[in-house]
């Protein structure tokens, strides 16, 4: 097991956290859901070699800060916060549920109802919501994979969702098998589609090179302006 040290350390007034491990070279993130600032250097390297590096990216750093927090808010699930499905603003009505059965999720107009037991916490209205979500964009893809699949020309083994930080889809080439991000539940329903594509594509073509997107403007010719709206929202 790769042994890695761990360290926290300040530079202009931004909590840092500091991992060395057996690597190259260093590489900065900005983690979600509250722009976390995480650094990942060689083994060797001294605290004012990576002071030296933050501050050379202060810059990307704030701006990958907003984004992410932006991107990323922090729900309590509670009555009155607004959450998009499918790229649609909607406030959720928190009620009290007498027995476990009772909880779930439902949407109305532009409300999504949840019902959960009195007392219950932030992260069991969490598991609520992302249950109903989950089953809220399978539904969606479920038809699209179908449909596209067809259209496209590829087999789909199997196909699942899952709680995804940094990409919106994977595919397995060899086993036929694709991934989709939780997060796409509240991306609208183009930019969904533009993911499943994309992920079907590479059935096609495993890598990003020319092919890849000759297969992408053959088969859904406005990718382009899908990607920006996915990576802007």
């Amino acid at each position: 097991m790769e042994r890695q040290k761990v360290c926290e350390i300040v530079v202009n007034g931004i909590s840092v956290t500091v991992v060395r491990k057996k690597i190259r070279s260093m590489n900065i993130y900005v983690k979600p859901p509250d722009g976390q600032v995480r650094v990942s250097v060689p083994t060797r390297t001294s605290d004012r070699m990576v002071q030296q590096f933050v501050l050379s990216h202060l810059g990307w750093i704030e701006r990958q800060r907003v984004n992410v927090i932006v991107r990323h808010p922090v729900y309590h699930y509670v009555t009155g916060e607004i959450y998009p499905v499918f790229g649609v603003p909607h406030t959720l009505i928190l009620q009290d549920g007498k027995t476990k059965r009772t909880c779930g999720v439902y949407k109305e107009d532009n409300a999504v109802i949840m019902t959960a037991l009195p007392g219950s916490t932030v992260e069991e209205r969490k598991v609520l919501f992302q249950k109903w979500q989950r089953r809220q964009l399978h539904d969606v893809v479920s038809i699209m994979m179908h449909r596209w699949a067809n259209a496209i020309g590829v087999e789909v083994r199997e196909w699942h969702i899952k709680r995804m930080k940094t990409k919106w889809g994977t595919c397995n080439y060899r086993a036929h098998r694709i991934w989709l991000s939780l997060a796409l539940a509240e991306q609208p329903i183009a930019c969904v589609e533009y993911v499943v594509v994309h992920e079907l594509c590479h059935l096609l073509e495993p890598r990003h090179n020319a092919r890849f997107w000759e297969y992408m403007t053959q088969y859904l010719p406005d990718w382009g302006e899908r990607r920006k709206r996915l990576n802007t929202l």
